[in-house]
């Protein structure tokens, strides 16, 4: 082989693979920096029809590409896809009952965010926050990353999710055609931008289940039991992270122990294996929880209340109003509290679980619910068609490794379906983990209709592509990160120390963390032509109040009395991480232009119906020298 053959190859093997990643993501951050026009951002997180339009005609064009620059031009548009979501907050002012002004964090989100931050200062998790120690803590590696850059950490949980998606819709690709790789698109696309830009658990849960399936689903085409273990390990972890159908790992161990059982009558490797990464999978987020968490604190207490709403016909809220007293125990107490009540329920009325289960699945099943987050039900019913073509499809190929993977994990999720029923699950939040079975199962329909039809151009696989090798390496990253890093960030953290302040007259004075990227400026209106984050155009900010008009008046009515010229900036108090988050009001002209510790002499809030949230308007603000630890 000549030098130039070889320097060839080297550049090949290696500048490539790097330039086809890189790229995408430099596009990606320009997308969010420069913005786009709002009119269209807005239309691909909140429309329909021209979204799916778009979606088809673009990504057929370079989904059909193989090799690095297929990679780079498919990966580049899928960034880009989902990044428009993101500046549409960012551009508009967006508020709901997850964010306000396009960027504060807003009820579980604004607790994660404390969570997230008490960790970074050498705190623990309280009980609340040890619910979700992968997601949580995880939340807090990012944040520390960033400098506690609340805009550059969405950015990165974001593109997380969106690369991971776009690794299953490739695989998919590969096995299935063009067109089922883009429907898996879609579908995964339609349902996470109704969280892109939330802190909340969706966002690891999608991201760690897409790439597990897609290691699954390889593994099972390609008969291969590690890829299977890996994606198993990923699927548990997803499912730790955003708990919802649990029931699809047993099927899948079960699945594999008899789709690798070659000439026995099962694979006691896979069965052993499988359960043992199962098993894996749980110890490693109960090594998160004893090392970040609060000492009481109970894994996925919460679920007694679901199981309480389920067999009383009602949802997951029905026990506290009928045991008003819950509320003051913590969450170990009130957890034990719950299950013994569901037990006498249970021995009064023995039948309720099966009655709650049949209603469950009657809703699940019945009233439009699996693809509810389509938003369009012409485009609902199709999906639903879609999914039945590809059970039967899947049944008449039973003998074939994916077919039955597929008929497994539906049923371990119809088996899930009574404890994550629809009614405490908005638009199948709780499925967020196992969304990817949800979205392959339509697109194998349409793989099975277009190679009945015979039409070739939709059918046709690529050939293999860089993307493959990347499912491997994103994988075992993605993994590594969302373990280690919490653990990391717990034992380098330390509280911060700085001097006080003294305020006059015996006003209350609190120590705030002022950082780029985490607060919003109202401004008036004819000052700057666009909203574009930090700067809120003050019609804007008010306007997009309305959702929370509906279900926080009061904290709407708060909000819309603010004037312009000033910052909203949430920060943990550091003299008191017990503490929720406070919501600093401050004349924008007091706030140091860079990243600083002040001291801030105010007052609270004196509206009572907002006292929840912390309002704390600033009369003067201190910069505050730090001490030495």
């Amino acid at each position: 082989m000549s030098l130039k053959e070889r320097t060839t190859q080297i550049v090949q093997r290696s500048l490539y693979p790097l330039t086809s990643i890189t790229i995408p993501l430099l596009i990606y951050a320009a997308v969010l920096i420069v913005g786009v026009p709002t009119e269209i951002s807005l239309a691909v997180r909140h429309g329909f029809t021209s979204i799916l339009v778009a979606i088809i005609l673009l990504f057929y064009l370079l989904y059909r590409q193989s090799g690095w620059t297929g990679t780079l031009a498919s990966l580049s548009l899928t960034l880009i896809l989902f990044a428009l979501p993101l500046s549409a907050m960012w551009n508009s002012g967006f508020s709901d009952g997850s964010v306000i002004g396009g960027l504060l964090p807003l009820n579980d989100p604004n607790a994660y965010s404390w969570e997230a931050g008490r960790l970074l200062e050498g705190e623990n998790f309280t009980a609340w926050g040890s619910r979700r120690p992968l997601f949580t803590g995880m939340l807090a590696s990012l944040l520390g990353l960033t400098q506690q850059n609340l805009q550059v950490t969405l950015a990165i949980l974001v593109a997380i999710t969106a690369i991971s998606c776009f690794l299953l819709a490739r695989e998919i690709q590969h096995q299935h055609g063009i067109a089922a790789g883009i429907l898996v698109l879609t579908i995964l696309f339609l349902f996470y931008r109704n969280y892109i830009g939330k802190l909340l658990t969706e966002n690891l849960g999608l991201a760690l289940g897409a790439v597990g399936f897609a290691l699954l689903w390889r593994g099972a085409g390609q008969k291969q039991i590690d890829n299977c273990l890996l994606g198993i390990l990923l699927l548990t972890l997803a499912l730790n992270a955003r708990a919802g159908a649990f029931f699809i790992l047993p099927a899948i161990i079960l699945w594999g122990a008899w789709s690798f059982r070659g000439a026995n009558r099962f694979s006691l490797r896979f069965l052993l294996g499988g359960t043992s990464i199962v098993f894996l999978g749980f110890i490693l987020n109960s090594i998160l929880l004893k090392f970040l968490g609060s000492p009481d604190a109970i894994a996925f207490s919460n679920f007694s209340y679901v199981l309480y709403g389920l067999i009383t016909g009602n949802d997951w809220t029905q026990v506290l109003q009928d045991y008003p007293a819950l509320n003051e125990m913590n969450e170990a107490e009130a957890a034990q509290k719950i299950y013994a009540l569901v037990f006498d329920v249970l021995r009064t009325h023995p039948f309720a679980l099966f009655t709650g289960s049949f209603r469950a699945w009657q809703q699940f099943l019945f009233e439009d619910y699996i693809f509810s987050f389509v938003r369009n039900l012409k485009a609902n019913f199709f999906l639903q068609i879609l999914s039945l073509i590809a059970l039967f499809a899947c049944y008449k190929q039973r003998r074939e490794s994916n077919a039955s993977l597929m008929l497994a994990v539906v049923l371990g999720i119809l088996a899930s379906v009574p404890f994550v029923p629809p009614w405490d699950t908005d638009v199948m939040r709780a499925y967020a983990a196992t969304l990817p079975i949800i979205a392959i199962l339509p697109a194998l329909g349409l793989a099975f209709l277009t190679e009945t039809m015979e039409w070739q151009s939709l059918v046709k696989v690529p050939k293999q592509d860089n993307s493959s090798q990347y499912l491997l390496v994103f994988s075992l990253i993605l993994t590594v990160f969302v373990f280690f890093s919490p653990i990391t960030t717990k034992l380098f953290s330390r509280a911060s120390k700085f001097a006080s302040i003294s305020c006059q007259d015996g006003t209350p004075a609190v120590y705030v963390r002022i950082i780029p990227g985490s607060f919003i400026q109202l401004v008036a209106d004819d000052s700057i032509r666009q909203t574009h984050l930090p700067k809120v155009r003050l019609s804007d900010f008010r306007n997009r109040l309305a959702p929370i008009n509906i279900s926080a008046p009061d904290l709407a009515k708060e909000l819309a009395s603010l004037n312009s010229s000033t910052t909203i900036a949430q920060s943990l108090n550091l003299i008191n991480l017990k503490q929720p988050m406070i919501w600093l009001i401050a004349n924008s002209f007091m706030l140091p232009k860079e990243r600083q510790i002040v001291g801030v002499c105010g007052k609270w809030s004196t509206n009572l119906q907002v006292q929840q949230y912390a309002f704390f308007y600033a009369d003067s603000i201190q910069k505050v020298s730090a001490i030495s630890q």
